[in-house]
């Protein structure tokens, strides 16, 4: 009886930790299950939201892949992961929710792009991850969440109702999920080092973030009222 619940105990700590290694894929698919199920015209900004989950739906799902079926190597997957991220969301602010400061947004995009290709060809490469790239992203996608709240909550007026609105939401999400990155993506290293077995600890919190992420991201688009076009 003993042996039998130990086991039982230990199959069903497998299934939760299979289930924590899969949220990064899980997260994304509920939040492009959100705006399907919505099935209304959507801003231009939202559809930037809808082109970042798909992003990570895309190339979460096969970054496992890779790893379970081919047991390959799946770090030039998280590196375009990255940069396509980045390029998306920046995007998004500097067209539709920051447009004073578009240009600055744009050269800040190319520097990003310069930087991630500077470093794979000749720093890290596409077989070991720059988790310095990647908290530098998260860095600059911090910053510009955090003048979105300065610029929409306390520079604009009541009657502007910015928290009814899904993009709102949807930037919470963002925020959420890439301020905890970035103190994952700052350690990742210094924790290889130290004990690698925390590693598999640390990226199940990365995949809760984006989980959380994800569901801010459903809430907007499900629960909040549309800004139709």
């Amino acid at each position: 009886m003993i042996a039998n619940n130990y086991h039982d105990k230990q199959h069903n700590l497998k299934n939760f930790i299979l289930i924590l290694n899969n949220l990064d894929i899980i997260g994304p698919f509920i939040a492009l299950a959100a705006f399907f199920l919505r099935r209304k015209r959507i801003t231009g900004e939202l559809r930037g939201i809808f082109i970042f989950c798909l992003i990570q739906f895309v190339l979460n799902f096969t970054s496992t892949y890779l790893d379970l079926v081919f047991k390959a190597n799946n770090y030039w997957v998280y590196k375009l992961n990255t940069i396509l991220s980045v390029i998306v969301i920046l995007i998004i602010f500097g067209k539709y929710l920051l447009p004073d400061i578009k240009k600055l947004t744009n050269w800040i995009i190319l520097a990003l792009i310069a930087i991630n290709i500077l470093s794979t060809f000749f720093g890290d490469g596409v077989t070991y991850y720059n988790s310095y790239s990647a908290s530098l992203v998260s860095f600059v996608i911090v910053g510009y969440c955090l003048y979105y709240f300065y610029s929409k909550l306390l520079m604009s007026s009541p009657e502007d109702s910015v928290p009814s609105t899904p993009i709102f939401w949807c930037i919470v999400g963002l925020f959420t999920y890439f301020a905890g990155a970035f103190f994952i993506f700052i350690s990742y290293k210094y924790m290889i080092e130290a004990d690698i077995a925390t590693i598999g600890t640390l990226w199940r919190f990365h995949n809760l973030l984006l989980v959380i992420c994800c569901l801010y991201i459903s809430y907007g688009i499900l629960c909040k009222t549309y800004q139709m076009t």
